[in-house]
């Protein structure tokens, strides 16, 4: 895929300095990013925005949205200051009403695969269906964990795969040993401590990369760059 884009990604989980990110912009002249405001309400928000605003960026092609506080006017600020190509939400309740509520961007919201509550998980063709959604936003940390830890459900998740389009990518970390989260046992993590935890991804098809990849990591974009770079040769291997 030629028009193919691996951005570095701006989060906002517990371990990442999203401020220092914003710093980050300027010292690297990032011209674009991927978003991940999810995890901030609306007062933070509001000052990311703003921080964002006095750097130099120009695009954000990939916004992971927040469903319980966000509205039309964030979305649109997204699209025209932006411009914003795609968006997603996790497979939940408050997720397909944010899209009912918000129909106009219903072309341009994936779902994100989650594994972790396999039994509250509202990921399904006939979800899918019901809600004409866009299509899936394929977390391949999330599918790789998934198979190491649920392989029968991680069967039933590769036949979704081959019905909907992927129309944009997260890439985080597989660690080495699973560590526990909220009592059970994962690999995926957001914090990518040796290149070789991204080696997972060469054991996917191409066709599971679509053409906007966002790094999710919570390491400063100094060391998502370098990242970046190993991610490609993977990617650029299996053509």
């Amino acid at each position: 895929m030629a028009n193919r884009k691996i951005l570095l990604g701006l989060t906002t989980t517990q371990g990442s300095d999203w401020r220092e990110k914003a710093h980050e912009i300027e010292k690297f002249s990032l011209k674009e990013i991927a978003l991940f405001p999810n995890c901030l309400g609306s007062k933070d928000r509001k000052e990311l925005y703003a921080l964002l605003e006095k750097t130099g960026l120009e695009q954000i092609p990939h916004v992971h949205l927040r469903d319980d506080d966000m509205d039309e006017d964030e979305l649109d600020y997204f699209i025209k200051k932006y411009k914003t190509q795609v968006f997603n939400v996790h497979p939940k309740t408050e997720s397909y009403k944010f899209i009912e509520e918000h129909s106009k961007y219903r072309e341009m919201i994936y779902i994100e695969n989650l594994y972790r509550a396999v039994k509250y998980e509202r990921f399904s063709e006939e979800e899918f269906k019901k809600y004409e959604v866009a299509g899936i936003c394929l977390d391949l940390a999330h599918l790789r964990s998934e198979q190491l830890i649920f392989p029968e459900n991680y069967k039933k998740r590769k036949k979704i795969l081959e019905k909907f389009p992927i129309g944009c990518n997260h890439i985080s970390a597989i660690a080495k040993k699973p560590y526990i989260w909220k009592g059970i046992e994962i690999f995926d993590t957001h914090r990518l401590s040796n290149f070789s935890e991204l080696d997972y991804l060469k054991e996917f098809p191409e066709k599971y990369f679509s053409n906007i990849i966002s790094i999710e990591l919570e390491n400063p974009f100094k060391e998502q760059l370098e990242a970046k770079k190993y991610i490609e040769i993977i990617i650029n291997s299996k053509k």
